[in-house]
């Protein structure tokens, strides 16, 4: 109504008037109809208003508008300029820090200062404002991928990422990576190391997505149902080698009857099953499930018909049910679910946790075999062991796949908000008497800059940072509605993995 030109005092009489029920237009026509109107306009004017005061320009905020929509709400719009502008600043001045470090290697004290002073303009007090600034680089509501963020690569890797097309991944596409990847060079294919692992099954658009902020680094697909009982379709984001890699020994079960060898006898030659297809935790109803397909088999009187077989089965892979009996079915207990993971016995049977706590631990956890081939090559790398950042920790996947490979930890600093979680891991630490430092922490909030450069003091710095996008325990975030997946999980790992790489050159 006022026009792009209006000033910022018009504006606040238009926003007084309208509070008062009354638009200018309206007291002249006298249009009681235009009350939805007003109410409309009022709201994107007081939105405008709010982000020009908090020191945005109009043409950022008119950006966020016209991508969010009128109705968003004015934190998100906030939100959304602060990720914006991270996103087209972040890069540029990472690479000037770079290579300044670089091309003048008598003025590293000066350069280092400039660095630390960067680094710290990203660090924020609260952990949710700093998220909510990433949130936004991935996907707009609209469900357009934000250019922003994955035209811009990250100045120590390089390449582009193209694109992966619609729809979920085929079959065909979690074969096997079977040598090193073309896009994996250079500054990309040095040390410090980096793998991120997602096991929650996400469309071919969001793995290109996440792929950009790791300049177009090509996920490699595996299924676990090769090293494991587990048939579960992964995607490993890393920089690692991949020649020389070998299986580690002993191997875990590689079908449900190896991982409980009991089952063998009441086994049903119509359930072909051989691997579990997830790690269910949902426990509500399931012995009245048990009971009811146990009572339909008993009736049919060995004569179930092929709909019938075929529900049974749907039923049991859905809950991870097995043959405990004569016609009797019942759920993997997770002493069981620990072998078919590669997990010690009774890894995660802490005093006072239940079963389904125990199965809840592991629901996102690495199947250890599938990682340990990854990882593997780092055993030739780093004989004398390696200084390990684990983010989001879960249970420890990545330190017992590195253990069960034989490779010492001279440390492993830890991040993981599960407070459960976090007692199983140090319980094993314990346990295995490792000879390295355990550090851990309960939040990636904590590693701020001048927490990072108090580690690197500490320890020389980082030869490998493993991080998966899996729930802490019960009643965390794994899948959100935006990706799939947590991506906001996915940008603090980034962050912080950028910050170690660019750290690792002032400890050499």
């Amino acid at each position: 109504i006022l026009g792009e030109d209006a000033l910022l005092d018009q504006l606040v009489d238009f926003i007084v008037t309208a509070q008062g029920g009354v638009l200018p237009g309206d007291m002249e026509n006298g249009h009681a109809t235009n009350e939805v109107k007003a109410e409309s306009l009022f709201g994107v004017m007081d939105k405008t208003l709010h982000l020009l005061q908090m020191g945005f320009t109009e043409e950022e905020v008119s950006l966020a508008i016209d991508s969010f929509g009128q109705e968003a709400a004015v934190q998100e719009l906030a939100d959304s300029i602060f990720a914006r502008r991270i996103a087209s600043t972040i890069e540029q001045k990472q690479v000037k820090i770079e290579s300044e470090f670089l091309g003048e290697q008598g003025e590293q004290e000066t350069e280092y200062s400039t660095y630390h002073q960067r680094l710290n303009y990203y660090d924020d007090d609260d952990d949710n404002k700093r998220v909510k600034k990433a949130k936004h680089i991935f996907r707009d509501d609209r469900g357009a991928s934000s250019s922003h963020a994955v035209n811009q690569p990250t100045p120590w890797l390089s390449g582009g990422v193209g694109s992966a097309g619609d729809g979920y991944l085929k079959e065909e596409d979690y074969e096997m990576t079977l040598g090193p990847r073309a896009n994996v060079s250079g500054e990309l294919a040095k040390p410090p190391f980096f793998l991120y692992g997602n096991v929650v099954n996400i469309t071919k658009d969001a793995w290109s997505e996440i792929s950009g902020f790791l300049s177009g680094v090509r996920p490699e697909f595996i299924n676990s149902q090769l090293f494991s009982a587990l048939m579960r379709r992964e995607g490993y984001l890393h920089n690692l080698p991949t020649e020389r890699r070998h299986v580690v020994v002993p191997k875990s079960p590689m079908t449900i009857e190896d991982a409980v060898p009991s089952t063998r006898h009441y086994w049903p030659t119509w359930d072909t099953r051989k691997h579990i297809g997830s790690v269910t935790s949902e426990v509500a109803g399931i012995e009245q499930l048990c009971e009811m397909l146990g009572k339909t088999i008993k009736d049919s009187r060995g004569l179930l018909s092929e709909e019938k077989r075929a529900q049974i089965l749907h039923q049991c892979k859905m809950a991870n049910l097995i043959w405990i009996g004569q016609d009797r079915l019942g759920p993997l207990q997770p002493n069981q679910m620990e072998r078919i993971l590669g997990y010690p016995s009774n890894h995660t049977n802490l005093f006072g946790l239940n079963p389904p706590d125990r199965i809840a631990a592991m629901k996102y956890a690495f199947q250890t075999d599938t990682i340990a081939y990854l990882l593997s090559v780092l055993k030739d790398i780093y004989p004398d062991g390696l200084r390990v950042l684990s983010i989001y920790s879960g249970v420890g996947g990545a330190e017992i796949a590195l253990h069960r490979l034989g490779i010492p930890l001279k440390c492993v600093v830890s991040v993981e908000e599960s407070d459960v979680n976090r007692k199983i891991l140090k319980r094993w630490w314990a346990k295995t008497e490792q000879s390295g430092v355990l550090r851990q922490l309960n939040g990636i909030w904590k590693l701020k800059t001048d927490a990072l450069e108090d580690l690197f003091k500490e320890f020389g710095g980082f030869d490998l940072v493993v991080g998966g996008n899996y729930s802490s325990y019960r009643g965390g975030t794994t899948v959100n509605a935006t990706m799939g997946m947590d991506s906001s999980k996915y940008f603090e790992y980034v962050r912080v993995l950028q910050r170690v790489r660019s750290m690792q050159h002032f400890y050499k």
